[in-house]
């Protein structure tokens, strides 16, 4: 299971000031503490007590949803394309099977098994994005709700931000929002997701079933507000003897996970842990049908998750606190926007063999 991390500790010292004197109370170390050893060993944390409104949560949740009940010709009046890489898409996954290293246990993916609706950066200037498209004929609250909750995700990262900087013991709690590494000119997006129920015939009762396929973050992390189960992560580097953990639903928490860019920054120190999305069943009573068949039936799943993108410029070089004698710098410099680049064409690569 995941570290559970209260974060109340955090919160209130940047409430009151980012001032590294004033993180010295007992409380506030243990939280360092646990955020520095769930970083190094998975990667992944949860986080309660952290803050954000439940009105805020609650209204981009409800929109979220109200827009991937709405028609097609809604959802798909802002689509994602090569020159816009946020709105809506429907296409990511491929209909195809593909099995573990040991070739035992088969997945399954079905054409359009998750939807998504991504909103970019509000400062389209210093962030040198493509300003943002909402859907014309979506909730008239759709667009207010969804800027509000991209907000108080800024917020919550800038918070989670000196909590990494403090566990990676920098100078200055401060250190990743300072010089331009985050600040309005950051690159961060914000993603809707739908998963909707779908139906199998599976003759396994062992068939698992993909909604999204395993992958790592590019970023710094994630954060992510989860509907219900079906989240995995790998923790084991040896991908044939790992297991997938089921990362625990909690109703009024967030899932954090570090991203690519901060096990570059840290020379792997940290982890960019591999996780994927698999269908749950809602139908419990698994029907037979056809003789042996049974009929999976998947559960609706909604997420929403919070890319958190450095500023484009941002050098991004091991930390002097990750490095030494016995761990040298594993990577050379590179800007942040040619990292995103860089992971986004790999991913591609690997899509299309």
């Amino acid at each position: 299971m995941i570290p559970i991390i209260d974060i109340a500790p955090l919160v209130n010292l940047c409430g009151g000031g980012s001032n590294t004197s004033q993180a010295s109370s007992a409380e506030l170390e243990t939280v360092i503490k646990s955020i520095s050893d769930a970083c190094e060993n998975y990667g992944f944390f949860a986080t309660i007590n952290h803050g954000v409104d439940t009105a805020i949560i609650n209204d981009a949740w409800n929109v979220s949803k109200e827009f991937f009940d709405m028609e097609s010709s809604v959802k798909q009046s802002v689509k994602m394309t090569d020159d816009y890489p946020y709105g809506y898409e429907n296409y990511e996954s491929l209909g195809r099977s593909i099995s573990d290293a040991d070739n035992t246990t088969q997945h399954s993916l079905s054409p359009d098994s998750k939807e998504t609706f991504s909103v970019g950066p509000l400062n389209s200037a210093l962030s040198n994005m493509p300003p943002r498209k909402f859907p014309l004929n979506a909730s008239s609250n759709f667009a207010p709700a969804t800027a509000l909750y991209y907000s108080a995700m800024e917020n919550l990262a800038k918070i989670l931000f000196r909590g990494l900087a403090m566990a990676l013991k920098l100078e200055d709690a401060d250190w990743f929002l300072q010089e331009g590494r985050f600040d309005d000119g950051h690159q961060c997006a914000l993603r809707i997701l739908n998963y909707p129920e779908l139906e199998y015939v599976q003759k396994d009762a062992s068939a698992v079933h993909i909604r999204a396929g395993q992958h790592t973050d590019y970023g710094a992390m994630t954060i992510l507000k989860s509907g219900g189960p079906g989240l995995q992560l790998q923790l084991s580097k040896d991908k044939e003897s790992s297991t997938w953990i089921d990362v625990p639903h909690l109703e009024d928490s967030f899932i954090i996970n570090l991203g690519d860019l901060m096990q570059r920054w840290t020379n792997d120190k940290w982890t960019s842990t591999l996780h994927r999305v698999v269908a749950t069943d809602s139908n419990a009573d698994g029907r037979i049908r056809d003789g042996d068949e049974k009929l999976f039936k998947s559960a609706r799943r909604q997420s929403i998750a919070f890319f958190v993108n450095m500023n484009g410029n941002t050098t991004v070089l091991p930390l002097d606190t990750c490095v030494d004698e016995a761990h040298p710098s594993k990577y050379a410099p590179i800007k942040a926007s040619e990292h995103l680049i860089q992971r986004h064409n790999q991913s591609m690569m690997a899509k299309n063999k």
